[in-house]
């Protein structure tokens, strides 16, 4: 798979991903036209339907690089997100596993919320990936549900995730 471009990130020393922009209008149409698809047709009984979904499935993975995307993840994307950031998550190369120090993981937390939502998203999956936290979004956003002051800062939440990863 196609990882995509990458920026080193000289504060914290690892590569963060990048997307091709000249792809996102294509990546947008493309998730559009798959959820109106399946907005105005039944795509698991209308044989015509399924195959140019699985089309549209197959143009985006291509597009991305990514043949793990299933198409049907972006019905009704517009209930949760908008479409811009839906074509960029999927632009986004997959997370990876690395070796992340604690330096690393505290300088992600402090400043994961200055990304855009699908980079914030894409950092989220980096570090549950790389500490074993499955619960990685509750320390961010509901830090009392891991044993944190509800206020807490982001560097006690970091610190925090330092002390708990597996």
């Amino acid at each position: 798979m196609d990882k995509g471009k990458t920026t080193k990130n000289t504060r914290i020393g690892i590569d963060i991903p990048e997307i091709d922009e000249t792809k996102l209008p294509a990546a947008m149409e493309i998730i559009e036209r798959a959820a109106s698809l399946m907005a105005e047709k039944d795509c698991d009984s209308d044989p015509e339907a399924e195959k140019d979904l699985a089309k549209l499935q197959g143009e985006l993975r291509d597009l991305s690089g990514n043949s793990k995307i299933q198409i049907r993840d972006f019905q009704r994307y517009w209930s949760y997100t908008d479409l811009e950031t839906m074509a960029r998550k999927t632009l986004l190369p997959v997370p990876f596993k690395t070796h992340v120090t604690d330096g690393q993981i505290k300088e992600i937390v402090l400043h994961i919320l200055t990304h855009k939502e699908a980079e914030t998203d894409w950092w989220l999956t980096f570090l549950k990936i790389n500490t074993g936290l499955d619960n990685l979004t509750d320390y961010i956003f509901y830090p009392v549900f891991v044993g944190l002051d509800a206020q807490a800062t982001l560097e006690q939440i970091a610190d925090k995730i330092i002390t708990d990863r597996k």
